[in-house]
C-alpha cells in the first residue's frame, strides 16, 4: 500500500494505463478475429498462417488478463502484472512474426525456439490460473511429468522419457500442440459469436426473450418459475453460457418465483438448471458444440441438427416439473408487469428475428461456415441498429466499442482454456499416454460396456468440478470418445455423451458453479441449492446414455426410427416426473407412483439392453399413452365438477 501522496498518485495512474490498455487489446482483438473469418489477409495479398493469428490472439488474452489484475494492484504487484502483460502482448507478436520459419526450421533454431515455449507455457499457465482456478494447470503438469518420467511407470502405460527442451520447443511451435485445433476454434468460432451474442444483447434481445417467455409462460400453476425456464431457453440461444445466462435473466427471474411462494434454493435450482441448458441449446451452444464439429469433421448444421431433440427433452423435463410441483405445493399465479426499461420490444424482436433468420439462413441454405453466419448475422444487426435502434439500442460508437471490449474480455478465458488443452491433447499424442489409455478403455469396454460409460460419465463429471465444460470435452474427446466409436457407437453419440457429462458439472455438487451463482442471486444456501439442481435436472443425466443406445434422439437414423424414439421420450418425461413427485394434473398415489415410473423407464429401453425390447417398447408406449389420457381426463373432471 502507498504511504505517500506521490505513490498513490502512481498507483491511479499505473490503475488507469493497465485499464486502457487492456481496454484497446480486448477490442482489437475479435476484430483481428473477424478479419480471418472473412479472408482478409487473402483478400489483401498476403499469405498468413491460422497459427500465427492464432498465437498472436493468445498471447493478447494472456495480455488482458494481467492488465485487468493490473488495474486492481497497487505497488510493486500491479508493476509485475504490467510486465507480464507486456510480455504476453510481445510474445503473441513474436510467435506471429516468426512462426512460418520456427514450425519448419526450428532445429536451426533451437534457443528461439526453446524460449517461445518456456515463456509460452509460463505466461499461459499463470494467467488461465487466475481466470479458471488450478484444475486445469494440474493436469497439465501431471502430462508433463509423465513425458519427463513415464519410465518408471509400470505395465501398460509405461513412457519413454523425452528431453525437457525438446517438449517446450513442441509446445512452442508446433501445429499439433498449442497452436492447434482447439485454439484456432475458440480464436476464429467462438469468438465470432460472441460478438454476435453481445450485439444481439445490445439490440434488446435479453429483454425480448424475457418478456417473450412472459407471454408463453406467463399463465397458469408455476408461472414465475416456468418463465424462468422460457427465458433462459431463449436466451441460451445466443450465449451458451450457463453462469451468463443466470446473470442475465436470474435477476429477473428468481425475485419473480420467490414472489409467488418458493423457496429461495428452489428458485435458483431452477435458474440453474434453465440455464445450464443454454450449452446444449441451438443454434449457437457453447464453445465445445463447435470444437465438436472440427473433431467430427462435419458441418456446424449437423451438431445443430442433432442437439435439437435433446435440448428440447432437456427444457420439457423441467417445465413439466415445475407445472407438477406447482400444483402439488399449491403454489399460486403471479401477474407479470411488462416494464422493458426502455428497450422497445417490437424493434428488439425484429432484430432477433433478421440476425437468426441471416446466421441459420446462411448455415442451412448457403452453406457458410458458423462462423461466416456469426459475422454476417453480426453486420445485419449493425445495419438494423444504424437505422432502427433507438433510446439504449441505439447504435453509437461507445456503445460499439464497449460491445467489441465485452467481447473480447469473453473471449480470454476461452481462449486460454482451449490453448492449454492443447497442450495437454498435445503432450498426449508425443508421448503415446493416449493410445495407451485409449487401448485401456477398448479393453475394459468389451469385457463391460455399460461399465465403460460409467467411468467415462464419472470421469467427465469428476473433471467438470474445476475445468469448464470446454475443457472436459477437448480432453474427453481425445480419451474417451474413440475408444466408444471403435467399439461400434454412433460417433456423433459418442461425441454428445462427453460433451453432457462435462456441462452436467454446472449443476452437480459439491462444486456446481451455475447453481452456486444462481444461489447468490437468491440468497440461498449454496450447497442446497446444488442437490436441488441435481434433483431438477435428472433427465440430463439420462439423455447421454440414451444417446447411446438410441442415437435416433439425435437425429441419426430414417425418420420412423427417429419419430419412435421423440414419442417415446415425450410419454416418458411426464410419467416419470408425476411418479417422482407424487403429484402429477393431480395426486398421485403410490400404485400410480410406481405404475408410472415403471412404465416411463420401460418406454426407454433400447433394443441393444434386452431381447425384445422393441415389442416391450411399444407396449409400454401405448400404455404410457393411455395413462396420461386417463390422468387428463380425471383431472378435467375433478376440475370442473
Amino acid at each position: 500500500m502507498p504511504t505517500t501522496a506521490a505513490g498513490k498518485a502512481a498507483d491511479g495512474w499505473l490503475a488507469r494505463g493497465s485499464t486502457a490498455l487492456a481496454a484497446l487489446l480486448a477490442a482489437t482483438m475479435p476484430l483481428i478475429a473477424i478479419g480471418m473469418v472473412v479472408d482478409l489477409p487473402q483478400r489483401v495479398g498476403l499469405l498468413v498462417f491460422p497459427e500465427q493469428v492464432a498465437g498472436l490472439m493468445l498471447g493478447g488474452s494472456a495480455a488482458v488478463v494481467y492488465w485487468r489484475y493490473s488495474a486492481r494492484k497497487q505497488g510493486l504487484a500491479a508493476v509485475v502484472d504490467l510486465v507480464l502483460g507486456a510480455a504476453g502482448c510481445a510474445l503473441g507478436i513474436w510467435m506471429f512474426m516468426r512462426f512460418q520459419i520456427l514450425s519448419e526450421q526450428a532445429i536451426q533454431y533451437p534457443l528461439e525456439a526453446l524460449a517461445i515455449g518456456i515463456a509460452l507455457v509460463a505466461l499461459c499457465l499463470e494467467a488461465l490460473r487466475r481466470v479458471a482456478g488450478m484444475s486445469l494447470v494440474w493436469i497439465f503438469a501431471g502430462m508433463l511429468a509423465y513425458a519427463l518420467f513415464g519410465d518408471y511407470i509400470p505395465g501398460a502405460l509405461k513412457g519413454r522419457p523425452q528431453p525437457i527442451d525438446d517438449l517446450f520447443r513442441f509446445l512452442g511451435t508446433d501445429s499439433t500442440a498449442t497452436l492447434g485445433q482447439s485454439l484456432q476454434v475458440a480464436s476464429f468460432v467462438v469468438v465470432p459469436f460472441i460478438v454476435f451474442g453481445a450485439l444481439l444483447v445490445m439490440a434488446g434481445g435479453g429483454q425480448f426473450f424475457t418478456y417473450l417467455a412472459m407471454f408463453v409462460a406467463g399463465h397458469g400453476h408455476g408461472n414465475a418459475a416456468k418463465i424462468s425456464v422460457v427465458a433462459s431457453a431463449l436466451f441460451g440461444t445466443i450465449s451458451g453460457s450457463s453462469v451468463s445466462n443466470v446473470m442475465s435473466t436470474g435477476v429477473v427471474t428468481i425475485p419473480l418465483m420467490k414472489r409467488s411462494g418458493m423457496k429461495p434454493k428452489v428458485a435458483a435450482a431452477i435458474e440453474a438448471c434453465a440455464s445450464t441448458g443454454g450449452q446444449i441449446m441451438p443454434p449457437v451452444m457453447g464453445a465445445a458444440a463447435f470444437l465438436m464439429a472440427e473433431f467430427l469433421r462435419v458441418p456446424y448444421s449437423v451438431v445443430l441438427i442433432s442437439a435439437i431433440v435433446p435440448g428440447l427433452l432437456y427444457y420439457l423435463s423441467i417445465y413439466v416439473q415445475i407445472d407438477f410441483l406447482a400444483r402439488r405445493e399449491k403454489l399460486g399465479i403471479l401477474e407479470q408487469k411488462t416494464d422493458s426499461e426502455g428497450v422497445s420490444l417490437w424493434r428488439a424482436g425484429v432484430a432477433v428475428l433478421i440476425s437468426f433468420g441471416v446466421l441459420l439462413g446462411g448455415i442451412f441454405t448457403f452453406n457458410w461456415q458458423a462462423e461466416q453466419g456469426a459475422v454476417y448475422a453480426g453486420i445485419a444487426l449493425i445495419a438494423f441498429l444504424a437505422v432502427m435502434g433507438t433510446g439504449p439500442t441505439r447504435l453509437t460508437p461507445r456503445r460499439m466499442l464497449n460491445t467489441l471490449i465485452s467481447s473480447g474480455d469473453g473471449m480470454c478465458d476461452v481462449i486460454l482454456v482451449c490453448a492449454v488443452s492443447g497442450m495437454i491433447i498435445g503432450l498426449l499424442t508425443t508421448t503415446g499416454l493416449g493410445f495407451a489409455l485409449s487401448m485401456a478403455m477398448l479393453a475394459w469396454g468389451k469385457a463391460n460396456f455399460l461399465l465403460l460409460l460409467v467411468i467415462t460419465a464419472l470421469a467427465a463429471m469428476i473433471l467438470g468440478l474445476g475445468l469448464p465444460t470446454t475443457g472436459v470435452y477437448l480432453l474427453l474427446a481425445s480419451l474417451a470418445a474413440p475408444p466408444l466409436v471403435e467399439l461400434g457407437v454412433n460417433q456423433m453419440a459418442a461425441h454428445m455423451f462427453v460433451f453432457y457429462y462435462g456441462m452436467l458439472s454446472m449443476i452437480t455438487p459439491p462444486i456446481a458453479l451455475t447453481a452456486f451463482a444462481a444461489a447468490s442471486l437468491a440468497g440461498a444456501n449454496q450447497e442446497e441449492t446444488a442437490w436441488e439442481a441435481f434433483r431438477f435436472g435428472w433427465i440430463s443425466y439420462i439423455l447421454p446414455f440414451l444417446f447411446i443406445y438410441q442415437p435416433a434422439l439425435l437425429m441419426q437414423g430414417g425418420w420412423g426410427e427417429i419419430g419412435f424414439a421423440v414419442a417415446s421420450a415425450l410419454v416418458a418425461t411426464p410419467l416419470v416426473t408425476a411418479g417422482l413427485l407424487g403429484h402429477g394434473l393431480g395426486p398421485v398415489g403410490w400404485a400410480g407412483r410406481i405404475i408410472a415410473i415403471v412404465v416411463g423407464l420401460a418406454c426407454l429401453i433400447p433394443q441393444e439392453v434386452l431381447m425384445g425390447a422393441m415389442l416391450l417398447d411399444v407396449a409400454a408406449l401405448a400404455i404410457g399413452m393411455v395413462l396420461m389420457i386417463w390422468h387428463w381426463l380425471r383431472y378435467r373432471q375433478t376440475r370442473f365438477n
